[in-house]
């Protein structure tokens, strides 16, 4: 595995065409900074609707596909508000990572964050 996340990210069309992972899905409840639960090597995060205006809003990942040392990669795949949105993955660790959101403009809705872990 570890070959192949090397070869992947020195070499991206090498072989992420061959890539599968099981995914799941989640929709986060409560705030945009509550934690959400999916233990699948890949999904989708749905949080719930908030502003994200020049802030950053973090929440936990909590997946037991996670290991310290995971490659974790993540996207903005929608939004159901206007602006632009921009993800970042860190605190990696056993178990869990943070993923934050931040607005570059203004967004007011809900956004879908996809992730994969390598």
């Amino acid at each position: 595995m570890e070959d192949f996340v090397v070869s992947l990210l020195k070499n991206p069309t090498c072989c992420a065409k061959y890539v599968t992972l099981t995914k799941g899905a989640v929709t986060q409840t409560g705030s945009i900074t509550s934690a959400v639960t999916l233990n699948q090597p890949a999904g989708e995060i749905t949080t719930v609707s908030a502003t994200i205006a020049g802030t950053v809003n973090t929440f936990t990942l909590n997946n037991s596909y996670i290991k310290a040392d995971s490659v974790i990669l993540a996207t903005v795949n929608d939004t159901t508000g206007a602006g632009l949105v921009v993800v970042q993955v860190d605190n990696i660790a056993a178990g869990s990572c943070s993923i934050s959101l931040a607005g570059v403009v203004s967004n007011t809705g809900t956004v879908t964050v996809g992730f994969g872990i390598f």
